[in-house]
C-alpha cells in the first residue's frame, strides 16, 4: 500500500511539473481503452477475521460521451496470494474528468458483478468463495495526458464486495457457508489511451 501511494506521489509530482510548459487535451469524444494494476485489502473485520490482499490486473474498454464524462464496461482478474478470494469482477463504470488539461483530477464509479474463480486456500481449514456477488466501488485519482491519445493515471479508491457465499472448513470438515462483506481500500495506477472520432 505505501509503494502504490508513492507512486500517486510521484506520478502527481511530475505532472505538475510538467502541465506548466504546454497545454494538452485528450481526445473528448470517442472510443477509449484503459488497463491496468491495483491493490486492494479489506479494512473490516469479518465475523472470521479474514484478511484478503488483493492484486488487481484490469481493461475497461468505454465512449467518451463529453468532454468531461465516459462510461465502459470493464473486466479485473483480482488474484489473493492464499487462493481464498480470487475472483474476477465484471462491472459498467461512469469516468469523469474535471479539467480540461493535461493534467486533471478524475474519478470514476462502478457497478457489478464478481465471478469467483473456484480457486481455495488448501489445507485442512480452507477458503473458498461458492457464490460470487454484487460489487462497486469508487476511485479518485489524476490523469496526466501524454499526448492527445496517451495518457497515465493514478487513484486511490474504495471497493465493496458481497459474496453471497463463502465455504469454510476446518480440520477437513465443511463446517459453514455463509455470505460475506469485504470493504476494501485501494491504490493504482492505469494506462489510458483515447481514438480520435
Amino acid at each position: 500500500m505505501k509503494k502504490a501511494l508513492l507512486l500517486l506521489a510521484a506520478v502527481v509530482t511530475l505532472a505538475a511539473t510538467q502541465a506548466q510548459q504546454k497545454h494538452i487535451e485528450p481526445y473528448w469524444h470517442g472510443f477509449y481503452v484503459a488497463g491496468g494494476y491495483d491493490f486492494a485489502t479489506n479494512l473490516n473485520k469479518t465475523a472470521f477475521s479474514d484478511k484478503a490482499t488483493l492484486h488487481g490486473f484490469y481493461a475497461v474498454g468505454g465512449w467518451q460521451i463529453r468532454k468531461e464524462s465516459g462510461v465502459g464496461l470493464g473486466v479485473e482478474f483480482m488474484k489473493d496470494p492464499t487462493g481464498a478470494f480470487n475472483q474476477l469482477p465484471v462491472f459498467v463504470e461512469l469516468r469523469t474528468h474535471y479539467l480540461r488539461s493535461q493534467l486533471t483530477p478524475f474519478s470514476t464509479v462502478y457497478v457489478g458483478y464478481s465471478i469467483p474463480l473456484g480457486s481455495t486456500s488448501g489445507g485442512e481449514n480452507a477458503i473458498k468463495i461458492e457464490k460470487g456477488g454484487v460489487m462497486w466501488g469508487v476511485n479518485a485519482g489524476v490523469r496526466y495526458a501524454f499526448n492527445r491519445n496517451l495518457c497515465v493515471n493514478a487513484y486511490v479508491g474504495y471497493m465493496g464486495i458481497h459474496l453471497d457465499e463463502v465455504s469454510r472448513w476446518e480440520n477437513g470438515e465443511l463446517t459453514i457457508r455463509r455470505p460475506l462483506l469485504l470493504q476494501n481500500i485501494k491504490a493504482g495506477v492505469s494506462v489510458s489511451y483515447f481514438f480520435k472520432h
